[in-house]
């Protein structure tokens, strides 16, 4: 079982559980935010590599914060309703 909590998590959090599930080798935790739109609220993360070793979409809108995660195939392995997001600091 992971250590992420329903409530709220961090990047190093989510780092660990990709790594965990993905790659077992410390990599970068990469992150794009989409900035075409100022109101698009849309994060990406990926594991750093060649191809990404695992990745996650993290997504808010209307009070409503959703992680997915998935493993280097595309499969989703994860899915979080997060009531107060990530911490980016």
């Amino acid at each position: 079982m992971d250590t992420l909590k329903p409530e709220r998590t961090t990047l190093e959090e989510i780092k660990k559980i990709l790594i965990k599930h993905c790659s077992d080798i410390d990599r970068d935790l990469v992150i794009w935010k989409a900035q075409k739109d100022k109101n698009a609220n849309c994060y990406f993360f990926a594991l750093a590599g060649t191809p990404p070793k695992g990745y996650g979409i993290y997504s808010f809108s209307s009070g409503k914060r959703f992680l997915c995660l998935y493993d280097i195939n595309g499969k989703r392995f994860k899915n979080y309703h997060l009531e107060s997001g990530i911490n980016f600091d």
